[in-house]
């Protein structure tokens, strides 16, 4: 009786973790989704400021851009899992398609409908799909897995990709639109480079909870200011270069390509910077890889009917 009494008492208690566990994890979700909305609204002011010549709209485009939707962000983080709240990143584009045509008057095409859509499902099912191992690093452990080979050559293509984007976004033989299209491929590649700020943050758990991982206080040492140089390079960089992007372009498209960018950029970062990888079975990483591709399928969309619709016939004829 005594055994039976425990184990319906222990079945008791995981259904009430469970349930403890799916509650938080809706929270997250729910304060991502308003992280999101955020987002959207600032960098439609980024854009609206540009429409109306005005600069005072940039502050407040910033404002929503670079403390409250971090601020949500962070909270969400604090209560779903990290592969959850990357997958809700795609509710950007869903909310700047549903809200552009009324609040830019940027018309919906084809195109941009379908497009959001690819991107929006990939990005969900990426998310689904991804690592949801956590791992506990110290600061020796992570200049040794960013120091890799492979991390090496990941540096070395993202430099050459934000490089040659940025010098065909400054071609003045391109109209405003497609040079603001490239611009915002620029931050969204920087925007998607995040392992310095998960190094950062690893580093003040473990200051913050003694983990037994932490050996002594890392900010002791000059690696944790190293990483918190370049995330605000990452992160200030997307956001000002994105700013720049959306004079010249709509905002439903940029940041369409922005989102998808830093999305296919956090994904291959992931996976050979942070080796995650390693600890997903070929059945999900496959499924990974698909959804990658069907982001990149979305993009492909999009800027095909973007140059049919903006582009000159020469840049027509090329994409043909």
């Amino acid at each position: 009786a005594d055994s039976s009494a425990s184990a319906i008492y222990i079945s008791r208690r995981r259904i009430f973790r469970m349930e403890g566990e799916s509650t938080e994890g809706m929270i997250g979700v729910l304060l991502d989704v308003v992280a999101t909305l955020a987002g959207t609204v600032g960098k439609q002011f980024l854009r609206f400021a540009a429409v109306r010549q005005n600069a005072w709209y940039y502050p407040l485009g910033l404002f929503f851009t670079g403390v409250i939707d971090p601020i949500f962000d962070a909270g969400a983080y604090s209560f779903a899992a990290a592969s959850i709240i990357t997958a809700c990143a795609g509710m950007v584009i869903v909310w700047n398609v549903l809200l552009a045509p009324y609040t830019l008057g940027e018309p919906l095409t084809r195109p941009r409908m379908w497009g959001s859509a690819m991107i929006a499902v990939g990005t969900i099912f990426t998310g689904v799909f991804g690592n949801h191992t956590e791992v506990n690093r110290s600061v020796e452990e992570y200049l040794e897995l960013f120091s890799r080979p492979a991390a090496l050559v990941y540096y070395g293509c993202m430099v050459a990709a934000v490089a040659f984007c940025w010098v065909k976004g400054r071609d003045p033989n391109l109209s405003p639109q497609m040079s603001g299209y490239y611009m915002s491929t620029v931050a969204g590649i920087l925007a998607g480079n995040t392992f310095t700020t998960k190094a950062v943050v690893e580093m003040v758990e473990c200051v913050s909870e003694s983990s037994a991982h932490c050996e002594s206080n890392p900010f002791l040492t000059v690696w944790p200011y190293v990483f918190i140089c370049g995330t605000l390079v990452f992160s200030g960089g997307s956001l000002l270069i994105l700013a720049i992007a959306l004079r010249g372009s709509e905002a439903l498209a940029s940041i369409t390509i922005f989102e998808g960018f830093m999305i296919i950029t956090g994904a291959v970062q992931g996976n050979i910077v942070m080796d995650e990888a390693r600890d997903v079975d070929w059945i999900n990483f496959v499924g990974y890889c698909e959804n990658v591709f069907l982001i990149l399928a979305g993009l492909g969309v999009l800027l095909h009917g973007e140059i049919y619709a903006n582009g000159s016939p020469a840049q027509q004829t090329a994409l043909v």
